[in-house]
Order: C-alpha cells, then sequence, then structure tokens
C-alpha cells in the first residue's frame, strides 16, 4: 500500500487524547486512546502517502525507528481496512474505484460490532466508553436542529403542540450554528421540524453541515421531497433518513396524520429512497388507531430490506397538555404488543441476551440518561433544549450566547448533569429496572413540568415486559 485516507462515510473526531472513528454504512466504530489517537491523527479525507506519514511520526517518536513505525502503522492502517473505515491503494485514482458505497443490493443487516482498543480498561462498546467519558468531559456528540414549527400534518400522537407559532429558523443563524460545530468537534446533526423540507433554504444547511464533516440524519414525513431534493440527498452522502410511517392502509395513516393523500407521499418517497440507493428508516409509533396493522408496516419494511422501529410508550405535549395521550395503547394492548415483539423481533432478542442488571450501589450515581451530557436540541427562536421533547426546560438561546457557552456555563445545564438515579430511589431497588424506560421528558411533559414525577403507567408496562421476558426465558430454557 502507498496511499491512505478515510472513507467517505467515515467520521473521525479527536476529544483531548481520545480518538473516535466511526463509519456510516457499516454502522462500525472504535475509540482509541494513546498511541491508537496518535495514528488517527494522520488519516484524513485527503490522500495520503504513508511514508510521509511515517516521516512525521517520526518526528513525535524520537526513540523509536523508523520501521518499527512503519510495522506499528501499517497494521493499525490494515485493521482498520478491514472494517471499512479506510482504504489504501497504489494510486489515488485506486482509492476512488474501492470508496465503500451504500445499496441496497449489498446492505448488510448485521448488527455491527463495536471495537475498543485501551490499554487498561476493556469496555463492552463505544457507548459504555462515551457515558463513562462524557460524564466527566460533557461533549456536544450529536445536535438536533430543528428548522421549522411549521408541519404539512396534525398526527394525533405528536408531542409538539399544534397550536404553536409558526417559524422558521434563520437561515444566517442557523448557518453561524453550523460552523461552531466544527470546533466543538460534534460527529452528527439531526434536522427535525415541523416538517423540515418546508424551509425554503434546507438545501443550503444541508449543504454546509457535509461542508463541515458531520453526519447528517433527517426526521420527515416524506410528503415534501422531489427530484431536486433527491439529487441534494445524494450529494450529501446523507446518514440516514426516518420517514414516519403508520400503517399501510392508507386511510388509516392519514386518519393519524390528519393530511389527505399523505399516505401515498410518504410510500412514493420511500420507493424513491429505495430506488436511489438513500439510507432510510421507517419510524412506527403505536398507538389505538394502527395497533392492529403496524406489523404490516414493519413486514413491507422487511421485504424491502428496511429498518423499522415501533415505540409504543407516548409522550404527553411539551405545553403539559396530555390530549394525545387518548392514543396510547392500554396495559392489555402493551402486553400483546411485547408478546408479538418476542416473537418478531430478533435485535430485541439480541439485546435481551446481553443486558445485564446493575447493583444498585452502582446505579445510584450514574446520570438517568444524556441529557446535558452529550447532547442538545436547538429551535427556530434561538432557544436551546436538552432534547426535542424537552422544550418547557430552556438551557440558552444562541441569539444570547455561543453553544460553547451555553455548554459550559448554563445554570440549566448544569443541574441537569447533576440528576444521577439516586433521585429516584424506588427506582434503584426495583426488581423491573431493566425493563424500563424511565425518561426525565416524559416525567416532565406528563408531570406538568416535574420531571421527577413518574407515571406509574411506566411502572405497570415495566413489569408487564419484565413478567413476559421471564416467561420467554422460562420457555427457551435461558434461566
Amino acid at each position: 500500500m502507498t496511499f491512505v485516507k478515510q472513507c467517505q462515510s467515515t467520521y473521525i473526531r479527536i476529544f483531548g487524547e481520545i480518538g473516535y472513528i466511526t463509519n456510516q454504512i457499516s454502522k462500525h466504530d472504535r475509540v482509541y486512546d494513546d498511541i491508537g489517537a496518535v495514528f488517527l491523527k494522520q488519516i484524513s479525507r485527503t490522500p495520503k502517502r504513508i511514508v510521509d506519514i511515517v516521516a512525521e511520526l517520526s518526528s513525535q517518536f524520537v526513540n523509536v525507528t523508523a520501521q518499527e513505525i512503519e510495522n506499528d502503522f501499517t497494521d493499525f492502517v490494515q485493521s482498520l481496512e478491514e472494517e471499512q473505515f479506510i482504504i489504501t491503494g497504489e494510486t489515488e485514482l485506486s482509492l476512488q474505484q474501492k470508496e465503500l458505497i451504500f445499496s441496497y443490493n449489498n446492505h448488510q443487516r448485521d448488527i455491527a460490532p463495536s471495537y475498543m482498543n485501551q490499554d487498561n480498561i476493556t469496555y463492552p462498546d463505544t457507548g459504555d466508553f462515551f457515558y463513562i467519558y462524557f460524564r466527566k468531559n460533557p461533549h456536544i456528540f450529536d445536535i438536533q436542529i430543528e428548522v421549522t414549527s411549521r408541519c404539512n400534518e396534525r398526527c394525533l400522537h405528536c408531542y409538539l403542540p399544534q397550536d404553536r407559532q409558526a417559524q422558521d429558523i434563520d437561515t444566517k443563524m442557523a448557518i453561524d450554528v453550523l460552523d461552531q460545530l466544527v470546533d466543538l468537534k460534534t460527529v452528527s446533526v439531526t434536522f427535525s421540524g415541523g416538517e423540515c423540507f418546508l424551509h425554503k433554504d434546507f438545501a443550503k444547511l444541508l449543504k454546509r453541515a457535509r461542508q463541515n464533516d458531520l453526519a447528517i440524519s433527517i426526521l420527515t414525513n416524506g410528503t415534501k421531497i422531489n427530484d431536486d431534493y433527491i439529487k441534494v440527498l445524494k450529494e450529501i452522502r446523507v446518514n440516514q433518513i426516518q420517514i414516519s410511517l403508520y400503517s399501510m392502509k392508507s386511510q388509516e395513516h392519514d386518519s393519524i396524520t390528519q393530511l389527505p393523500g399523505s399516505h401515498k407521499k410518504t410510500l412514493a418517497t420511500l420507493e424513491k429512497f429505495l430506488a436511489e440507493d438513500i439510507p432510510v428508516q421507517i419510524s412506527c409509533p403505536v398507538m389505538r388507531t394502527n395497533y392492529r396493522s403496524y406489523k404490516n408496516v414493519l413486514q413491507w419494511a422487511h421485504s424491502h430490506r428496511i429498518k423499522a422501529y415501533t415505540d409504543f410508550i407516548m409522550m404527553a405535549r411539551t405545553d403539559f397538555t396530555t390530549s394525545n395521550l387518548c392514543e396510547r395503547i392500554n396495559s392489555h394492548e402493551v402486553e400483546k404488543l411485547i408478546h408479538d415483539m418476542l416473537i418478531y423481533d430478533e435485535e430485541y432478542k439480541a439485546l435481551l441476551e446481553i443486558q445485564q442488571p446493575e447493583k444498585p450501589e452502582e446505579l445510584r450515581n450514574k446520570p438517568v440518561c444524556g441529557i446535558g451530557i452529550d447532547s442538545l436540541c436547538l429551535t427556530p427562536s434561538g432557544d436551546c433544549y436538552p432534547c426535542g421533547g424537552f422544550q418547557g426546560y430552556i438551557i440558552g438561546n444562541v441569539y444570547k450566547n455561543t453553544l460553547q457557552d451555553i455548554w459550559n456555563n448554563s445554570d440549566a445545564v448544569h443541574k441537569l448533569r447533576e440528576i444521577t438515579w439516586d433521585k429516584f430511589p424506588k427506582c434503584v431497588q426495583c426488581e423491573a429496572k431493566l425493563y424500563c424506560s424511565m425518561c426525565l421528558v416524559r416525567n416532565f411533559n406528563e408531570g406538568n413540568g416535574d420531571m421527577f414525577k413518574i407515571n406509574q403507567h411506566f411502572c405497570d408496562v415495566a413489569f408487564i415486559n419484565k413478567r413476559l421476558v421471564d416467561e420467554y426465558h422460562q420457555k427457551n430454557h435461558q434461566i
């Protein structure tokens, strides 16, 4: 090998002495410390001659021979190439020919492994590593940018108030924020709405995010994506687009979105993405309206090699109103849904095999989730929130302060970082803790602004989940 470069679909970040590399197609990622992080710094999107890299490294490791450095770096590069992070070749042209390209024809559905290269500590995956690292070193690893509050649909279950003021994000401000993310070493950005494709300058924002080397994801209903946007999405090498599809019955889907013809448009967009090899996944929240038919969406997705997710833990609106919760399925329906998951959802069953309960003494001082630790959400007003659903809790405004200033100095953020599981003593001791999805923002929205008030519904769901999983293990002789 003569030349080396990172794949177009690979992202590299250096956090202090920690090096991180991830690929949005293979879904592999690795974390390196010490020499591995130094080596990782040498790899970029521009092809580099390995001999030049070795010369540069030799100036840093003065007590090591050039041959030893070359051997170690070559081994390092080979391991990265095996996992499709980088490409090597004898010419720059050969690098282009080996570029990793997403396609539904060769897309692997395997659960991608994660790798660590630590001297003294072994972590099960990078998620566990960053859980610890970012708690000590909070970092905006990813950001959600709500580009508009306008939406052409009025979904029955939506957690955003339908009467809120329609507002588009200012393009100049949004571009400034995207530029700030470069210095902050943010890895990924998720654009959302409302319906983000209603923003007149959305293409500009997408292209700026690509220019700034961010992994780009989009949340959309798929009804406003024309052929011009298809070209843009291919140009920016979008990481993933999540489209909401509630039913394969057009009348049922449209009754949820309250937009006649929305099912036809959404399905047409999905078919365009398939034809153009644009990565997409389907979000299919389960509610009373589609409870009996949601599996048809999953089956359609599976037959087209599209990932599809369901979620039945509905959240109250950000203005603390709860009228949307009339669509929340009841305990009997939850039991039937989880029972189906234990039969048909291979990834859920795989997750059960690796989940390990934590001892109460180990859990008490851990943060409940990543809010204030590794992510935040920006809205059109310039207000920043801990996450997209937490819009009753302002942590700052980018018209008044930079993102870095908000992240480092906001009292509201610091209060969130102090919230650990010991604030929920009953949860720490609960025998269904492993099966619970307790969430601060769900508490906050449903508890009229009290993030420490847990609705009994979530506890009931956790115990139903535990009972069914225990029965599943007993039936399969796994306990």
